[in-house]
């Protein structure tokens, strides 16, 4: 997989297994991942109001949410704590 970011070209080889989302591509390096909207919507419900707080809200299966809201450069965003670390089982 060939990476377009703002540290330049990145590549990997490295697919791995995101628990409750699917099969994700991984860096080891690489400082943020990206879900596809299309794709999370597979499993988990989604909304978005712009008129009130102009996020994604994601619904999961055991009633609790993810809340990615827009940062200044338009791209939408989870800012995670430690509690909600994903470990992703590489393959």
């Amino acid at each position: 997989m060939q990476i377009h970011c703002n540290a330049g070209i990145m590549h990997t080889n490295i697919i791995g297994d995101l628990p409750g989302y699917s099969t994700v591509w991984f860096h080891k390096t690489g400082i943020a991942n990206i879900l596809s909207l299309a794709n999370v919507k597979i499993k988990h419900k989604e909304t978005y109001d712009s008129s009130n707080g102009n996020q994604f809200v994601v619904h999961k299966q055991d009633g609790s949410t993810h809340i990615f809201k827009q940062s200044s450069h338009g791209l939408y965003y989870l800012n995670i704590g430690k509690e909600d670390v994903a470990l992703v089982n590489t393959i």
